[in-house]
């Protein structure tokens, strides 16, 4: 014979305050004995629910199944048939269906349910009890619909943070630090530091050499006070370059009181950079017409000296000693208006026709030139990746060019070492594609400071008489004349690379020695 249930094993006393316990709790405990047959399909059964009646009529002691079914939606009828035939004792099986209000709207159980033991005579193996509880789980079901929803708009604002075009970061205020707990993708790619790495560390870790320590002081101040502030801030990257950034900071604040700061980076480094080439550029043009004013003023002085001296010479009016005197007057007139034809170089490369060339071709060519005119304990080994672009350019333009980078090189190294050439092509991300030349020695190197002036006429490290300081500003005349770019990587003790950026042509080249102009 079974055991008692739970209807019976309880004195009526308890069972009414049990009942009472699961109607505020929203709860139902509910006892099924199946008809003849098996499972809740078979004929009869009786069914004893206690606890709350979610306002379905005729739940209770002596209610039937169908009394239930006729509440719950159609489409559920069959998940809660499910849970009950439960016909093999110990068995247990749980779901969810929905019934409808009797004023409208729908409301969200859960069912759990247990096989009672079998009476050991019973031929059908078949459950003598079905009992469980039935659980009110609307509010537990919206709320994680509501957190479900609340999960799905933080993962979609994340998103558009992360893509954001600013760097992004969150920082927490707690009593002894503000760590860092957030920062989006465009702050790694402007600061180098992944977000592993600096979680949980505070701002100090963006400094560097050239970080402005007015604009550390004020940040410092801002954060005391929990105040907004928005200034320029020079950091530096893990590798040791710099990056400029217009930084703001912004409070966050949790029942009045301050939990933390959102940051903003806005990357100044291109635009620092944009506005530093138009500054070189500017000044570059402003030196080029000073000096082809004064190269213009020198040459009109030295033209009648040059013509009478010569005049002198081929009338023999001057002899001996006298004639001699002459002859080294007009030799340094000569030198003289050599470096006034660099100066007008500079100021105002010569427009000659360009035409499109194989660049290793070109290379090649004007290379027999710069190996004649450089001291023989000088070595010139030459690298190309690949098929290199054909350029657009002046033949003379272009072996100037490479004769003036090949000497400053030899001079560097004072006439000894290996100057090396490599030739290459790069593609900007706009599509554009460039030739790209980069001439490297084993010199002596540049200190940034000389580094800076390289470019300036008549700037020149060489005792007063051995250098006119108008090398590399021709080379920068006629490269931006050529369409290019130059820019000099150079350190004290380990040489320079010049690296001279010039567009690819997309006409028919010429591949051989050109006997025309």
């Amino acid at each position: 014979m079974a055991g008692p249930t739970l209807t019976t094993a309880l004195a009526p006393a308890s069972w009414r305050r049990l009942t009472r316990s699961l109607k505020r709790a929203r709860i139902a405990y509910f006892e099924y004995r199946p008809g003849r047959g098996r499972g809740p399909a078979a004929n009869g059964g009786t069914l004893r629910w206690s606890g709350a009646r979610f306002g379905i009529d005729g739940l209770g002691a002596g209610a039937d199944l169908p009394a239930l079914l006729a509440a719950v939606v159609p489409a559920d009828r069959q998940t809660l048939l499910h849970v009950l035939a439960l016909d093999r004792p110990g068995s247990a099986r749980s779901g969810e269906f929905r019934i409808e209000r009797p004023g409208g709207g729908l409301v969200d159980l859960f069912c759990d349910a247990y096989a009672e033991p079998l009476r050991a005579a019973d031929p059908d193996l078949q459950a003598e009890l079905v009992f469980g509880i039935v659980q009110d789980v609307t509010v537990q079901h919206r709320f994680e619909n509501e957190l479900s929803a609340v999960v799905r708009r933080n993962q979609m604002l994340l998103a558009v943070i992360d893509a954001c075009p600013i760097g992004v970061i969150a920082h927490e205020v707690t009593p002894s630090a503000m760590p860092l707990v957030y920062a989006n993708r465009r702050f790694t790619e402007l600061t180098g530091h992944e977000l592993a790495d600096v979680v949980g560390r505070d701002l100090s870790f963006l400094q560097g050499p050239g970080t402005e320590p007015e604009a550390v002081a004020a940040i410092a101040h801002a954060i005391g006070q929990g105040e907004t502030i928005e200034t320029r801030l020079t950091g530096q990257r893990p590798d040791g370059t710099p990056f400029m950034t217009r930084l703001m900071l912004v409070p966050v604040h949790e029942a009045g009181r301050l939990c933390g700061f959102i940051g903003l980076l806005h990357d100044l480094t291109q635009e620092a950079q944009r506005q530093e080439a138009e500054r070189h550029r500017q000044k570059m043009e402003a030196l080029g017409r000073m000096t082809g004013g004064v190269a213009h003023e020198i040459n009109n002085l030295l033209q009648p000296v040059a013509l009478l001296g010569q005049d002198l010479l081929d009338r023999r009016l001057v002899e001996g000693t006298g004639a001699g005197h002459l002859e080294i007057m007009l030799d340094c007139c000569l030198k003289a208006r050599q470096i006034i034809g660099d100066m007008l170089a500079f100021s105002r490369p010569a427009r000659q026709r360009a035409r499109a060339w194989k660049a290793a071709a070109l290379l090649e060519e004007s290379l027999r030139l710069v190996r004649q005119a450089l001291p023989q304990d000088v070595t010139v080994t030459v690298q190309a990746t690949g098929e290199p672009a054909d350029i657009s350019v002046e033949r003379t333009a272009f072996t100037q060019m490479l004769l003036n980078l090949a000497g400053n090189a030899a001079a560097a190294m004072e006439g000894r070492g290996e100057i090396t050439i490599v030739l290459d092509d790069v593609t900007w991300p706009d599509g554009r594609r460039w030739t790209r030349l980069r001439l490297s020695d084993s010199g002596c190197g540049m200190d940034p400071a000389t580094l800076e002036r390289a470019f300036e006429p008549f700037f020149t490290t060489k005792p007063v008489g051995q250098g006119t300081g108008l090398g590399l500003p021709v080379v920068y005349g006629l490269v931006s004349e050529m369409g290019g770019s130059i820019t000099l990587d150079s350190a004290p003790g380990q040489g320079t690379t010049a690296t001279v950026l010039l567009p690819a042509d997309k006409g028919e080249p010429t591949d051989g020695v050109d006997t025309g102009g």
